[in-house]
């Protein structure tokens, strides 16, 4: 693909799946993505299973889309006047929810804000840790929808939250709560597990926080984030970077059956949002040496460029979900969609920053989003998960909810914007 058919493919799939999503949650509070990319069908309906029904609410969904479309409005896409209106919606029901389970989130609840079990019991355990990947989501995305209302009092709450899940993280009292639907990917709670996707994540809100409060602490926290990730997650025994997904309490790697694992798709997700936070860094004028940020940013670039090499499959066109970097070998063949869009951004902003021409990995994972995981016939979603084979699966990456425009959209709208697109 050229660079003008790869920008007009982003802006269709940045298109017509906010308008999908817009039409489908409609007046409700919550956002609706809960629809079918390999048949077109609609699991919102009480007849579906209840975990893909409009009788599970999803945390993680909730606040993405919040931060999703707050990106949308703020970048030019949609209907401003429906955007907020379910940004004003979503949030106050959030807000409600959170207020009546003690300022937490969780991954799954009812409608009316009862936390859920995996199995769709309710959950009358205390959540355990004191932050999860709901908070994280929650927290991020409520900022962003305060932003984008102009909402003074809910900007506070949302920072105070952001606050609280960012400390938790930092001292180690974060504690997933992510519900298994993949037997092929374990993603249950261990103890002395440590991983470093919360670290990657908060990267954006830390990024957000620092650009909307000016406040430099923000970025204090976001250094030592990126350099934790940086000295404990990744190895250079083979002479490049290769980041892996966890660590004990004591900072060394965390092996499971021999084996240290890779997601190389969360590699790439963290080069781009490390990047990105660089940049922010240094629009910031934070004192520092010129070329250490250089030197991260070219470490970063290679990290790239290596797990774009380690997860890649040319034949099927997608990124693998994991790698052991002991055996050298493939532990999960399958290929989520989100890894790609990801690795897109990643190489927009290496480029951005100076570190070489990435053109050739934009192409792969362009062609491989637009032609091999993108379903015109259904608003443009990609679907979900393919097999090794390049088959659509409807194997659950994480949330049985197509995605709200998280990553797929915002990862886009930041290429359009690098490109000078927007």
């Amino acid at each position: 693909m050229t660079r003008a058919e790869q920008t007009a493919a982003f802006r269709r799939i940045i298109t017509e799946t906010l308008d999908t999503i817009l039409e489908r949650t409609g007046d409700r509070p919550f956002l609706d993505t809960k629809f079918d990319v390999i048949d077109g069908r609609d699991y919102a309906g009480a007849a579906e299973p209840a975990f893909r029904s409009g009788r599970t609410v999803y945390a993680w969904i909730q606040g993405r889309g919040l931060e999703a479309l707050a990106g949308h409005l703020h970048a030019g896409f949609g209907d401003a006047g429906r955007i907020r209106a379910v940004l004003r919606r979503v949030s106050s029901r959030l807000e409600r929810i959170r207020a009546a389970n003690g300022g937490r989130m969780f991954f799954m609840m009812s409608p009316d804000g009862v936390f859920l079990n995996g199995d769709g019991t309710p959950r009358r355990e205390p959540l355990p840790g004191d932050a999860n990947y709901s908070d994280l989501f929650c927290a991020k995305g409520l900022l962003h929808a305060a932003r984008a209302l102009q909402d003074a009092a809910l900007e506070r709450e949302a920072l105070a939250y952001l606050e609280r899940t960012v400390a938790a993280i930092g001292e180690l009292r974060f504690v997933t709560d992510q519900q298994p639907f993949d037997p092929a990917n374990p993603v249950a709670a261990r103890p002395g597990k440590v991983q470093q996707g919360p670290f990657m994540i908060a990267l954006s809100g830390i990024a957000a926080a620092a650009e909307l409060t000016g406040d430099v602490k923000w970025l204090d926290r976001g250094c030592r984030f990126l350099r934790r990730v940086l000295t404990l997650h990744v190895d250079h025994s083979r002479g490049e970077p290769e980041l892996f997904e966890a660590v004990r309490p004591d900072g060394t790697p965390y092996r499971e059956d021999g084996r240290l694992i890779s997601d190389p798709g969360h590699a790439l997700e963290f080069a781009g949002l490390a990047l990105k936070f660089l940049a922010v860094l240094e629009k910031a004028g934070r004192p520092g040496s010129a070329a250490a940020l250089h030197a991260d940013r070219l470490l970063l670039a290679r990290l790239l460029r290596r797990h774009f090499t380690l997860g890649f499959r040319p034949g099927p066109g997608g990124i693998v979900k994991s790698f052991d970097l002991i055996g050298r070998c493939t532990v999960n063949a399958d290929m989520p969609w989100w890894s790609l869009p990801e690795t897109i951004r990643a190489a927009a902003e290496a480029e951005a920053a100076g570190c070489g021409d990435f053109s050739d990995i934009t192409g792969a994972c362009a062609g491989a989003l637009w032609n091999r995981f993108t379903n015109v016939e259904q608003h443009c979603f990609a679907y979900q998960t393919r097999d090794a084979s390049g088959r659509p699966v409807r194997v659950i990456p994480a949330v049985p909810d197509l995605d709200p425009g998280y990553h797929t959209n915002l990862s886009l709208i930041d290429v359009l914007k690098l490109w000078g697109e927007l």
